[in-house]
């Protein structure tokens, strides 16, 4: 964990936005419960139930919730919340020195880098930047893209590490006149004890199964 805070750094990282994640994970999400369930539906009402087969969904359905539903990035007025499949991150806008989106959300602190796992890249688009598109830009920031007239609906807003990586650094800039550097410097990565209960207890309950 790599800490790095100001004499004022008692104020934790206000995280007061949605999260930002792909639709295709929470579609992911629901198919795989409905898949898992009617597995499981016929295997409980089965006498002597196959606990092998019930402890291989419970540990696959665990598994999709946190490497597809539950990575995501949290974007606050002093700076953001990486949440991944194990780990949470949080930095402030100061101490953010790089922003990158080569493959996904990265971010560069202290000389370390943090992947954000919920905000892949989109491989049509160039990365961040080199000639990255107004467009995009404006669908995380809720502008009205070029070329748009002003009444007319806005297009479906598509999270990716491009639009992400260019509101960082438009809320890293904003915070910069806005403070003009007295925001507090935080940069910490934490184990989420959450998460890391709940694989503890699919992988235990597995093991069980094939003991039994």
């Amino acid at each position: 964990m790599g800490t790095t805070s100001s004499p004022d750094a008692g104020d934790r990282l206000s995280v007061d936005g949605k999260a930002l994640r792909p639709g295709s994970a929470t579609v992911v999400g629901v198919v795989c419960v409905v898949a898992s369930l009617l597995l499981l539906v016929p295997a409980l009402r089965r006498p002597g139930a196959n606990l092998v087969l019930i402890a291989s969904v419970v540990l696959a359905l665990v598994l999709v919730w946190l490497f597809v539903v539950r990575p995501c990035a949290r974007l606050g007025r002093e700076g953001i919340t990486l949440v991944n499949p194990l780990r949470t991150v949080e930095l402030t806008w100061p101490v953010i020195t790089e922003v990158r989106s080569k493959w996904a959300l990265e971010l560069v602190a202290d000389g370390r880098r943090f992947t954000a796992w919920g905000v892949p890249a989109d491989p049509k688009r160039p990365k961040y930047g080199r000639d990255l598109l107004l467009m995009g830009t404006n669908r995380v920031r809720g502008g009205t893209p070029a070329g748009q007239a002003a009444g007319a609906a806005s297009p479906r807003r598509k999270v990716e590490a491009q639009t992400v990586a260019a509101e960082v650094e438009a809320r890293m800039a904003a915070d910069r006149r806005r403070k003009d550097g007295r925001t507090a410097r935080i940069a910490e990565q934490s184990w989420d004890p959450v998460a890391v209960g709940v694989l503890a207890a699919a992988l235990a309950f597995l093991v069980v199964a094939l003991v039994v």
